[in-house]
């Protein structure tokens, strides 16, 4: 599988997890993780939990969206399909130009999803590739990453 989708995904100053938990039984606490692991500027969306990791969450994509207006992002979306669609109508309501990718984890999408984020104009990483699995071989593509201790 191409690096080029997953490289230009990790150009990104920060990054958001969309449906990001403090279970770590669940794939929104694995990915906020990864992030944060790799040393990369991270915060969840959720709007149950104030923070995940000591660290401020969202509510929803919105205001994460607004607070880093000026920064080039990325986001990891882990909701259902449905939810899935949903926010990437509402980025399409919202004239959003600074997001390098959208990565939908396994899951998260069906083919509604799909079409609506590729008429985002953004970069689409779906097909059940995961940030768990792949991460690493985009940070690697483009020179960030880091020795994990």
């Amino acid at each position: 599988m191409s690096l080029e989708p997953l490289a230009k995904f990790f150009t990104a100053a920060v990054y958001g997890v969309i449906g990001a938990s403090p279970d770590p039984k669940k794939y929104g606490n694995k990915v906020l993780a990864w992030y944060l692991d790799h040393g990369l500027s991270a915060f969840g969306v959720n709007p149950k939990e104030p923070t995940i990791y000591g660290i401020k969450s969202f509510p929803d994509t919105t205001s994460f969206l607004a607070q880093f207006k000026d920064s080039k992002i990325s986001l990891s979306i882990i909701t259902p399909p449905k939810v899935s669609t949903a926010i990437i109508r509402a980025l399409q309501s919202i004239e959003i130009k600074n997001i390098s990718g959208l990565w939908f984890q396994p899951g998260s999408y069906d083919v509604e999803t799909l079409i609506a984020a590729n008429e985002t104009g953004f970069e689409v990483i779906a097909g059940g590739r995961c940030i768990l699995v792949e991460g690493e071989f985009g940070l690697n593509a483009i020179g960030k990453l880091v020795a994990m201790e």
